[in-house]
């Protein structure tokens, strides 16, 4: 059977009916019908040709674009006659025409964002991605694809969204105010569960941060990239304000400072920020790279293991602390766990600053520090290191750097 290709030109937009080969005179009154009805699938070029278009002529269009062909921004829609929901020019659009509806878009719970009209170097987006995130308030993907995109106001992240970016070519600029930061949980109780993938966050006003993670739970961060490019920022910024954040997964995430001495910028800053009483628990953090900023991981919660980190060119490698409100509290105490530590010149490798934050650690590489340890109690406390000095026949061995009372039995 021969295929052919019946097209036809109304009102310059292109049909096209594919159908096997046939004798239109032997179609039944039905089948010719049906063809007809085929016959009105239009495809334009942009929104603003698609906003132009009568729906009178087709209620469904396929559009090459967002503002030219092959752009991203284009997709599948249907008209709904006299719709009147608003229009947020990513799922749903406006006519320019009289005829009384709304174009939607056909989606499958999966968006790029250039379909809201998002696009690189093109000035501040955040409201247009912002309605891209609010287009998964019940679960879905948010695609932002290589580019520079600058955002001035926090991104709100809905329950069960997945924001995946391109790596390091996905620069997210953001210039917000102080106290506040790009990536957030839309809601904080209950918590929510989200996950973000291979992100550049660029952070560039002081007191500022990449990912306030307050209210996240059961969440998933892999392969992301945060640049404080000033002094006073977190990557990682963890204040739980009696809401999480446990039970999250950290992989390849990574953070780089401004340099300079005591710039007062954390990589993992996981302090009592919210009301100096909670602090992120049970999380588990694997690899990632941290360099030239003053801390690099400040952990005030309990039960959080770091597994495989490299720090470079820090102050504090980990700051283990009560949040402030417990130094006073009948219960006392933390304990988080630290395995297979990579440093080059982390002035001071641990830092313990009450005598009830307890930590068993075991390092791999240690070079270029000036102090191992620097704390207020070994009680409880156990340092594998073949690195606790400067001298080379400290590093052929493991010693325990910390002592401690073992448990007796009866």
């Amino acid at each position: 059977m021969v295929r052919a290709y019946l097209s036809s030109q109304i009102n310059k937009h292109l049909c096209v009916l594919d159908i096997p080969y046939i004798s239109l005179n032997s179609l039944s009154d039905s089948s010719f019908l049906i063809c007809r009805l085929m016959q009105h699938i239009y495809a334009v070029s942009t929104i603003k040709e698609m906003q132009k278009f009568n729906p009178l002529d087709s209620t469904q269009l396929r559009v090459a674009g967002y503002h030219k062909p092959g752009d991203g921004g284009g997709g599948e829609f249907h008209w709904v006659a006299g719709d009147k929901s608003t229009a947020d020019n990513g799922l749903v659009f406006r006519s320019a025409t009289d005829a009384p509806g709304r174009w939607h878009r056909i989606g499958s719970g999966y968006y790029d964002v250039r379909e809201f009209g998002v696009f690189s170097a093109s000035g501040d987006v955040t409201n247009q991605l912002q309605r891209a995130l609010d287009a998964c308030r019940k679960g879905g993907s948010v695609y932002i694809p290589a580019g520079h995109y600058t955002v001035s106001d926090p991104l709100m992240v809905h329950q069960s969204t997945s924001i995946i970016g391109d790596g390091l070519f996905t620069e997210i600029h953001y210039y917000g105010q102080e106290g506040t930061a790009c990536w957030n949980a839309a809601q904080r109780s209950p918590a929510i569960s989200l996950s973000f993938r291979s992100l550049n966050t660029l952070v560039y006003h002081e007191n500022t941060y990449a990912f306030r993670l307050t209210g996240m739970s059961y969440s998933r961060f892999d392969l992301l990239f945060v640049h404080l490019r000033e002094k006073n920022t977190s990557a990682y910024y963890g204040p739980s304000n009696g809401e999480s954040p446990y039970y999250n997964v950290y992989t390849n995430c990574h953070a780089s400072g401004p340099g300079g001495d005591e710039n007062g910028c954390v990589g993992f800053d996981w302090g009592a920020h919210d009301d100096d009483d909670l602090a992120p628990n049970a999380n588990q953090v694997f690899g990632g790279h941290i360099n030239s900023v003053d801390i690099a991981v400040r952990c005030q919660g309990t039960g959080n293991i770091f597994h495989g980190q490299v720090f470079e060119m820090v102050n504090v490698g980990y700051e283990f602390d009560l949040p402030a409100k417990r130094y006073t509290a009948t219960n006392q105490g933390i304990s988080n766990d630290v395995f297979g530590l990579y440093t080059e010149y982390a002035k001071i490798v641990f830092h313990q600053k009450h005598p009830t934050c307890y930590f068993v650690a075991q390092t791999s590489m240690v070079t270029g520090h000036t102090k191992m340890f620097v704390g207020k109690s070994k009680d409880n406390c156990v340092l594998l290191s073949s690195h606790s000095g400067q001298l080379p026949m400290n590093r052929s061995f493991f010693q325990k750097g910390l002592e401690f009372t073992p448990l007796t039995f009866d």
